[in-house]
Formats: structure tokens, C-alpha cells, sequence
């Protein structure tokens, strides 16, 4: 499972509120806990991709998972590229590949605040076993997972109009068949209707901890 993250100073740059860092970090600490946690039959491993040091350390794990039944390890390596989010998911989808050979590589948005782990496994599981799924983000036009089967390019094409252009290069879509059993999944978070969306919905401890000391320092 490979998360990309902007350096955290350019994180969120919609997201109007006073502690966007600190959120951006938040939101990704949950999105790579709910990962982590989705079952070790089906996420080998989390690799945050990202050239922030702060984040790299609040988010990393060592390398080594808790035990056999317990999260999947987290680890951060740095984005070589450094030339946008699709190269440092193509660098991250190669990293995950020599790292844990002969599993399946899948992007992950990493501003998933209220993702659950079962709804992870759920789009994991209706993904095929040859080939590429993608599942749409709330809005129905950006990508919040994109998955490649084992020995299988990612192909990543974020951007504007991400999820139609992933279905346009063969990857199968998931959107319809998932529905609204994945809202968490499919609820990325990128402006503050999306925050507030989100809350509804119940954001992870990091996201809950942020927002709530917002909330404090405002009174």
C-alpha cells in the first residue's frame, strides 16, 4: 500500500484552517493506521512516500509489524523523484514491489480521516486478481484507491479527472459495486465541507486530537 504526502508546509493548500499542517499529518497518521490495520492477508506492508522528515517520523512504524496478526508494518522512504504525485507514486509502487515481492501495489490517498479498516479490505477484496481497479472519490471525478494486481504496473494518472482517466487506461471500476459501503474510503479531504463531511462520518484519533485542540484554543 504505497501513501504519497506532500511536504507538510504545501499540504492542503484548500484546506482553510488555521492548523492545515497539522492536519495533513493527522489525516495521514489515520489513513496509515486504518491501512495497516485492514489484515495482513491483504496489506503486506504501508509505505508512506514523502520527503518530510517530520513526517516520516511521526508516521513510521520501524519497519516491523507488531506481530503476526497485529498492523502491517509502516514504513517512509523518501519521494527520489521529487517531480509531482505521479512519479513519487510510480517510485513508491517499485519500492513496494522489492519490498514485499509477489503482493499486489495499491495508492492510497492519504487524507482519508474517517477511513475504516474493513472498508479498505472490502475494495481490496473486489479487486480482480489480474490487472487494475480504481475507486472513485466522494465527488465521483478524483481516484482515492488504485490498485494493480501482483506483477502488474500501477500506471498511476492522478490529476484532474483522475478516476475517468484510470478507467479509460483498463483499470476496472469499483465505484458502482462499492457504493456507499465505503464512505469513509471514498471520503478524501481537501477542503473544509470535506473536513466537515468527514466529521460525520467519524475521523481517526489523530484528526479527532487535532480538530479538538482547535476547537479548545478557539474557546
Amino acid at each position: 500500500m504505497v501513501l504519497p504526502l506532500k511536504r507538510l508546509g504545501a499540504a492542503k493548500s484548500r484546506l482553510e484552517h488555521p492548523d492545515r499542517a497539522a492536519l495533513a499529518l493527522a489525516m495521514a497518521t489515520d489513513t496509515a493506521a486504518a491501512a495497516a490495520a485492514a489484515g495482513p492477508d491483504l496489506v503486506a506492508g504501508v509505505l508512506l512516500v514523502t520527503n518530510d522528515p517530520a513526517a516520516s517520523a511521526a508516521i513510521a512504524s520501524g519497519g516491523l509489524a507488531e506481530s503476526d496478526d497485529g498492523p502491517a508494518a509502516v514504513v517512509a522512504v523518501p519521494d527520489l523523484p521529487d517531480r509531482g504525485l505521479n512519479p513519487a507514486l510510480r517510485h513508491g509502487a517499485r519500492v513496494a514491489a522489492r519490498r514485499w515481492p509477489g503482493h499486489g501495489v495499491a495508492a492510497l490517498s492519504a487524507d482519508l480521516a474517517a477511513l475504516r479498516p474493513g472498508e479498505l479490505r472490502a475494495a481490496l477484496l473486489a479487486a480482480p486478481s489480474a490487472g487494475r481497479a480504481v475507486l472513485a472519490d466522494a465527488a465521483g471525478t478524483g481516484t482515492v484507491l488504485l490498485c494493480a494486481a501482483p506483477g502488474g504496473p500501477l500506471l498511476p494518472y492522478f490529476g484532474v479527472d483522475s478516476h475517468a482517466r484510470h478507467v479509460r487506461s483498463g483499470a476496472l471500476d469499483l465505484t458502482e459495486p462499492l457504493a456507499a459501503a465505503v464512505p469513509g474510503l471514498r471520503r478524501d479531504v481537501d477542503t473544509v465541507a470535506d473536513l466537515a463531511a468527514a466529521r460525520l462520518l467519524g475521523v481517526g484519533p489523530a484528526t479527532r486530537a487535532v480538530l479538538d485542540s482547535a476547537a479548545a484554543n478557539a474557546g
